[in-house]
C-alpha cells in the first residue's frame, strides 16, 4: 500500500498549504466580513467560534475596534460571544455596547460606531442588560449566525464587487 499512503501524505500536505493561504474560507476574494465592537464604561472579552480574540477585546473602559473575520469564520453555523464587565458606577454611569458584523467590499470603509448597509447582525445593550451592568453584574451576549458562500458571492456580484 505504498501508493495509498503516499497519496494520503500528498493530500494532507496540500490541505495544509491551502489552509495557510486561507483557501477554504467561505468569503469570496475582494469581500470582508468585518466585525466592529465599540464600548463605553465596560470592559469586553470577545470570542469568535469559542476562540478568544484579543483585537476585539479590551480591559479599558472605552474602545472602538474593527477587523475582518474572513479567516476566523466557517461555512455554516458561527458564533460571537461578548462578556461585558462594568468599569464604572454612580449616577452618571452609562454603559454602552455595539457589536456589528457586516459585509464590506474591497475599498469600503467600515464605521465602528454605526452598522452598515449589508449587516449580518448588529447588537446593542437591552434595558435589562444596562440595569445588570449598573448593578455591577457581568453580562454575556452571544450572537449566532450562518455563513453561506453562495449567498456571499451573490451579494458581491449584485454590488459589482471585484
Amino acid at each position: 500500500m505504498p501508493n495509498f499512503s503516499s497519496a494520503l501524505r500528498r493530500f494532507g500536505a496540500t490541505a495544509a498549504i491551502l489552509g495557510l493561504f486561507g483557501c477554504g474560507s467561505p468569503v469570496p476574494s475582494g469581500m470582508s466580513l468585518t466585525m466592529s465592537v465599540s464600548t463605553r464604561d465596560v470592559t469586553v472579552s470577545t470570542s469568535i467560534n469559542d476562540e478568544y480574540n484579543d483585537f476585539l477585546s479590551s480591559d479599558s473602559d472605552t474602545m472602538a475596534s474593527s477587523m475582518p473575520l474572513n479567516k476566523l469564520i466557517k461555512e455554516g453555523a458561527n458564533s460571537a460571544s461578548f462578556t461585558l464587565t462594568p468599569s464604572g458606577s454612580g449616577d452618571d454611569y452609562q454603559p454602552a455596547f455595539l457589536a456589528s458584523l457586516e459585509i464590506s467590499l474591497k475599498g469600503e470603509i467600515v464605521d465602528t460606531q454605526a452598522p452598515g448597509e449589508r449587516g449580518i447582525f448588529s447588537r446593542t445593550l437591552s434595558d435589562e442588560e444596562v440595569q445588570s451592568l449598573k448593578a455591577g453584574e457581568t453580562v454575556t451576549i452571544t450572537e449566532n449566525f450562518e455563513i453561506e458562500k453562495t449567498a456571499l458571492t451573490a451579494i458581491k456580484d449584485k454590488a459589482g464587487g471585484e
